[in-house]
């Protein structure tokens, strides 16, 4: 039997120069933005397809204690992250889903090895 095809990964580029996204994140909540940032590349790198909706609540819940953040401040740091667009503005906004284009293009060597296709942002019907 063939053995299943993943879109997940074991692990994610982590370059030692930080740009304006973690910088901001530190600046405005300390280690708590520094980890929430690494922790949701985390969470993403082990979800299929490297999107992650939180309008499931289990979902919501996991991401938060994996983070190790409130709630309140979850949606404030993701709310921020989309005024980056270091998240996809239209999906947070109109889905509450995250989705980081950066993420996919630093695993995209991944798929290539993999002789599978890079996953493709994703697309949702408007509520």
């Amino acid at each position: 039997m063939a053995k299943p095809a993943k879109n997940k990964v074991d692990y994610f580029p982590h370059v030692t120069e930080s740009g304006k996204t973690i910088y901001i994140l530190e600046t405005d909540y300390g280690n708590d933005g520094y980890a929430f940032w690494f922790k949701l590349l985390e969470v993403l790198g082990r979800t299929e397809g490297h999107y992650y909706d939180i309008k499931d609540p289990a979902a919501k819940r996991y991401l938060l204690a994996r983070t190790k953040v409130n709630g309140e401040t979850a949606k404030s740091m993701l709310n921020l992250l989309s005024d980056l667009k270091a998240i996809d503005q239209k999906l947070w906004k109109e889905h509450k889903v995250i989705w980081i284009q950066n993420f996919v293009d630093g695993v995209a060597s991944v798929y290539r090895k993999r002789n599978r296709p890079v996953p493709e942002k994703p697309i949702f019907k408007r509520d």
